[in-house]
């Protein structure tokens, strides 16, 4: 399915459910994606992890904390959710955990290029973004480690709380 990459902009006020519902429809094509050679081939099993692990990044995080949609996100976007928002809002966030989310978000990117809901330089971006596992290995050592005083020099780093906002879209198809 091709998708028109304006479905996926926040459009303001009350667009919460067709959003949360696009997304949706989305990550199952995600999901079918992974296991098709072009997605990597991958088995059922191995799909559902990278699935549900891109599912709360576009659901919770863009859709519901940031009030925007996949066409809305920029390069650095991936890296404020892996790097503060994710660690933060998980009881006990693993190394593991990230490196599974990192491979997730990583081909979350380059399928939504594939659909023609991100360019090819917001694709590029965050993948570069989320191939620097060592960034995101040392952010949660030092939460592991976080004192009272350090709280705000460590969320200065990838904090999504100071992102720009999207400017609600009209809904018109961007191509």
């Amino acid at each position: 399915m091709r998708w028109e990459r304006g479905e996926f902009r926040f459009r303001g006020g009350n667009d919460f459910e067709r959003l949360d519902r696009l997304c949706a429809e989305l990550l199952r094509g995600f999901y079918r994606w992974l296991q098709e050679a072009s997605g990597g081939g991958l088995s059922p099993e191995e799909a559902s992890p990278l699935a549900h692990g891109a599912d709360r990044y576009l659901r919770d995080f863009l859709v519901d904390i940031l009030e925007a949609g996949p066409a809305d996100a920029d390069g650095d976007t991936a890296r404020q959710y892996v790097g503060s928002w994710y660690i933060i809002n998980t009881l006990s966030p693993t190394h593991a955990e990230v490196e599974l989310i990192l491979r997730s978000l990583w081909l979350l990117y380059r399928y939504l290029e594939v659909e023609g809901i991100v360019d090819e330089g917001t694709c590029a971006s965050a993948q570069e973004d989320l191939a620097d596992a060592a960034f995101f290995r040392e952010r949660l050592e030092a939460f592991w480690n976080l004192t009272p005083e350090g709280i705000s020099a460590w969320r200065s780093v990838a904090d999504f709380r100071r992102k720009k906002r999207p400017e609600p879209s009209t809904g018109s198809p961007v191509h």
